[in-house]
């Protein structure tokens, strides 16, 4: 699962928590990729979720829209239920970071990424520095050889060429390529109008061959006493693992 859960942005942000918890717990997953998520004097909201949710948790901050409170620092999150063995910030450029967590599935290790790159409509050329560093971790990883899941706000539609290297290394694992999975959608009341992303999938999972999809689905959409948790929905996919 992989979901930007839009920092403490808005009046709502507590409540939009407990619905963000409510929407994990309903979808059952292993493991979760966090965008956008908070941490502040101490307290990190992987942390809180976790808790609630019986799952281990990291963070680590990185490039993202500044939360109207100073002294929030928003930033990438991981949660698992099985043990995070090693975890690694692995830097990109312009501030831009990818979370790495290697979680070992029997004799075999599976190595979950996250990563949120740059929103700004005029920065392709960060954003496609940023998927070739990403590409380049994966191909490493890769070689050595265990699993790699990359899910996370990648910021681009699916035909944009700032994705063409992570295509090129890991397989989307959205289906039915029928069904757009428009993840920043307009009928979002949290959307602002306007936005250059607008009525995109711009949230992914992608896995390498070696991860056959079973499935996957939106998620997120009325939890919040009929709003959605986020501005964003959550992408969820069925991958067997072991």
């Amino acid at each position: 699962m992989t979901w930007n859960v839009w920092g403490r942005f808005g009046d709502r942000w507590m409540q939009r928590q407990r619905a963000i918890i409510d929407t994990v717990r309903g979808q059952r997953p292993d493991f979760v990729a966090l965008q956008e998520t908070w941490h502040r004097d101490g307290q990190a909201q992987t942390g809180l979720l976790g808790f609630e949710l019986g799952m281990k948790s990291a963070f680590a901050p990185s490039r993202m829209p500044q939360d109207p409170d100073p002294d929030v620092q928003l930033g990438l999150g991981i949660l698992s239920r099985f043990p995070l063995c090693e975890v690694e910030q692995h830097q990109l450029s312009t501030g831009t970071v990818a979370l790495r967590a290697e979680i070992r599935l029997g004799t075999s290790s599976l190595h979950f990424i996250t990563s949120c790159l740059d929103w700004e409509q005029d920065h392709q050329q960060e954003r496609l520095d940023q998927a070739s560093s990403l590409s380049a971790l994966v191909s490493e990883l890769r070689a050595g050889g265990d699993a790699v899941v990359l899910a996370g706000d990648l910021n681009a539609p699916p035909d944009h060429p700032e994705l063409e290297p992570l295509l090129a290394v890991l397989d989307d694992c959205w289906q039915p390529r029928t069904s757009n999975g428009t993840t920043y959608s307009s009928r979002n009341p949290y959307l602002g109008n306007g936005e250059w992303l607008e009525d995109e999938r711009i949230d992914y999972i992608m896995a390498d061959g070696n991860l056959v999809p079973a499935g996957s689905r939106l998620a997120g959409f009325h939890e919040d006493h009929g709003r959605p948790p986020s501005d964003h929905y959550a992408v969820v996919v069925d991958v067997p693992v072991v």
